[in-house]
């Protein structure tokens, strides 16, 4: 290659970083491009061996990530391919396997690679490598450079010194920039020169560091194993060495690190010396907890949840999800949370839904959903916006509970608190309620609405005679020969003791209050009490609204009133309230 077109070479390399993986398997290709990713790395991918070489023609990357087994050409002639070529040759070339085999790391050194992963990878020594040889590939371009234009200066003597100085500021700038800490090590470890992060990173001046050994910052549980590291290499049993490790700053804190360490060489090819790299992986391993962390409460959580992406379409789900919907993952991936949805809910519902959640970036309330055997059931769902910096959508997650056990048991209490346990009729606050609730309509409808109130004339002497548990049988029947005796859409509730109430709507006339008075009185006419061959008498009062109150406490009073008089004239009767008591009776 003509030395102008070397030099451009050189010096024009990193116009368009990447990183290129090359591996005929499409699952391993997305796990390194999802972890790279997440790393800020931009990279592209291969899976036909044989198109690398022309590729890296197109566009030179940084770094190639080369599985060795593939079909038609393996790894080990990939990488001879690139390193026969002199314009490619100085592309790193990292081996992926899935065996750790010393002959094939034999081979893949002689082939030209610089180092091997065994799968399944660990992301932070994945990260680790690749950043290391990417800086280290970097420095080395730049002293390339340098040794190219010294190269010139030899034959450019009015240039030479002026070049030299430039050379070694460029050198000097492109290590103190480094976003990894770098030094130069003599055969025992002593450092002859490091990096403004190196400095920074463990609190020594880069003066004192000029009077201390790499085994100073080393953690003592690492001490041994690296000076072992350092034999290898000098004696060239080892290449390059990568580890994660444990330092110490000058105040004695621990972090930890990965460690990368290669030999300099002279150009008899003699190591004279070690390049030590070490990157500071302390919010690296503390993202990696988090992360663990919060895949440990995804994956265990009793709560179901899903993310989805931001045209809302569902692109992760837990254990739960699928335990409370029966919707294995497999059948939600990719799908709008739109196929859960009952028809409980309208549009207006899920329109209100969006335009809150859109607005606050969160919603909750409870909703019904339906599961995959068909059945709807409630859930109590929480639902949060996660936004890019620019504000853009990244993501929707949703979490939620199954709140069935929950609804029936808060249906059970409001049953128990609205219902007299003895006859399972309405109590005295439902009545209320539904009384309340009758008037409102009847007034709206211009309607008429009757009330009836009952008391059971001789069932104190019931209770003397024959205990209460007789009592209560007697109760439970008066209770099913009153519903017996309305209609359906009729009230009956039991008041409290041996006083009972219903309101009939939507009456036509009074005759069919009192014809209803009738059929009660006879139909509890009929239960025999045991008690000296009497039967069961009851006094029924009737009030009419509108026209004898508008209101329950008004309805209420006058239909007591009138059940007190039927007692009066006789019981065993009924009474309409506002007929003179002193006239015949209304009823029997």
């Amino acid at each position: 290659m003509p030395e102008s077109e070397k030099k451009q070479y050189l010096c024009d390399d990193r116009t368009t970083p990447y990183i290129l993986i090359v591996d005929d398997s499409r699952s391993d290709i997305c796990l390194l491009e999802s972890i790279l990713r997440s790393h800020g790395f931009v990279s592209q991918s291969l899976t036909d061996p044989t198109e690398v070489f022309e590729h890296c023609r197109a566009a030179r990357p940084e770094i190639v990530l080369l599985d060795i087994s593939m079909p038609v050409m393996n790894g080990f002639q990939v990488c001879a391919q690139l390193k026969n070529n002199p314009t490619l040759a100085d592309i790193p070339v990292l081996f992926l396997t899935a065996m750790s085999d010393v002959a094939d790391k034999i081979r893949g050194f002689k082939a030209g690679g610089s180092d091997f992963l065994v799968k399944p990878y660990e992301p932070s020594e994945l990260i680790a490598r690749i950043s290391t040889q990417i800086s280290l590939r970097r420095a080395q371009h730049e002293l390339a450079c340098r040794n190219q234009e010294l190269k010139e200066e030899i034959h450019d003597k009015e240039r030479a010194h002026a070049a030299l100085l430039d050379s070694e500021s460029r050198n000097e700038a492109v290590l103190n920039n480094a976003a990894v800490c770098i030094g130069l090590l003599s055969l025992d470890g002593t450092y002859e020169m490091v990096n403004g992060l190196y400095a920074d990173v463990f609190g020594y001046s880069r003066a004192e560091f000029q009077h201390m050994r790499l085994q100073d910052i080393v953690h003592p549980d690492h001490v041994a194993a690296t000076e072992e590291v350092m034999e290898f290499i000098r004696y060239g049993q080892l290449e390059q060495h990568y580890a994660d490790k444990k330092f110490v700053r000058q105040d004695g804190s621990v972090f930890p690190g990965g460690h990368w360490l290669s030999p300099r060489r002279t150009g008899y090819g003699t190591c004279n010396g070690f390049v030590c790299i070490i990157s500071d992986l302390t919010e690296q391993k503390k993202a990696e907890d988090e992360l663990r962390l919060a895949h440990t409460v995804f994956e265990t959580s009793s709560e179901g949840m899903l993310v989805t992406d931001a045209e809302n379409r569902i692109i992760m789900v837990n254990p739960a999800f699928t335990a409370i919907t029966g919707y294995q993952r497999e059948q939600a991936i990719g799908k709008d949370p739109s196929f859960l949805q009952s028809d409980r809910q309208d549009k207006g519902f899920y329109q209100q839904m969006w335009k809150v959640l859109l607005r606050k970036n969160s919603w909750q309330g409870e909703i019904w959903n339906r599961r995959y055997n068909g059945e709807e059931y409630p859930q109590w769902l929480s639902i949060a916006v996660i936004r890019n910096p620019n504000q853009s959508i990244a993501n929707y997650v949703a979490l939620f509970s199954d709140i069935s056990d929950r609804k029936k048991a808060e249906e059970i209490l409001r049953h128990q608190a609205m219902h007299d346990p003895l006859t399972r009729l309405p109590n005295r606050v439902m009545f209320d309620e539904r009384l309340r609730s009758s008037l409102s309509r009847a007034k709206r409808l211009n309607s008429q609405v009757a009330l009836l109130y009952l008391d059971l004339d001789n069932f104190k002497t019931i209770n003397d005679s024959l205990g209460h548990l007789a009592g209560d049988r007697v109760l439970q029947m008066v209770a099913d020969r009153l519903r017996d005796c309305l209609r359906l859409e009729d009230v009956v509730a039991r008041i409290g003791g041996d006083e009972f109430s219903a309101i009939l709507d939507d009456i036509i006339s009074i005759d069919d209050a009192l014809a209803t008075a009738e059929r009660i009185i006879a139909s509890l006419g009929e239960i025999d009490c045991s008690v000296a061959g009497e039967r069961l008498q009851t006094s029924v009062g009737i009030a009419l609204y509108p026209d004898h109150g508008t209101d329950t406490e008004d309805l209420l009073r006058h239909a007591d009133d009138a059940m007190y008089t039927a007692k009066r004239l006789g019981k065993g009767r009924s009474f309409l309230a506002g007929t003179a008591s002193d006239d015949e009776p209304t009823g029997k």
